[in-house]
């Protein structure tokens, strides 16, 4: 009986036992009189932390220089390591760069296998699916429940630039 049990326990964890699709992961966004913000999802769960770093209406969430957390849902998680799992990251650039002034910027930090990768696109020349998974990162910050916290995360993916101006 308890070996029918235990067999029946391992069968039951292994199925349930789902491969990690990243050991670091984090994104920052901004453009010119909209957000600024950083994203690091965690890999063991559905939970991110989300840096606010600059916001064009401080009387509402998401308010500049504040740190916050939520969830994704069951859908938006497996989205990301679909993403994720599907991106051949190794392949591309480190850095796209158009010289313009104004516009959205956005770099990801990935640490999958061991392997760590940094890329900084300033750029509408971007691999498709580079921008493909910004905007839905983009989309997908935009959609969540925040809830302000004291917690700080290092964010790999945040570059230091100049803060756009505050709207009138």
């Amino acid at each position: 009986m308890n070996y029918r049990f235990f067999i029946l326990l391992v069968s039951f964890l292994l199925l349930n036992c789902k491969k990690k699709q990243f050991e670091e992961f984090d994104f920052t966004y901004g453009n010119t009189f909209e957000t600024n913000f950083s994203i690091k999802f965690n890999p063991n769960n559905d939970s991110v932390m989300i840096r606010e770093h600059w916001s064009p209406h401080d009387d509402k969430p998401p308010i500049s220089k504040t740190n916050y957390v939520s969830q994704l849902s069951q859908i938006q998680k497996s989205k990301l390591d679909s993403f994720v799992q599907n991106i051949n990251f190794e392949i591309l650039d480190t850095l796209y760069y158009e010289d313009y002034e104004d516009g959205t910027h956005y770099s990801l930090y990935l640490k999958r296998n061991e392997k760590e990768k940094l890329i900084r696109v300033h750029s509408e020349t971007a691999p498709k699916e580079l921008k493909r998974f910004a905007t839905w990162i983009y989309e997908t910050k935009k959609s969540l429940k925040l809830t302000k916290t004291a917690k700080h995360a290092e964010f790999k993916s945040k570059a230091t630039e100049l803060e756009p101006p505050k709207a009138p």
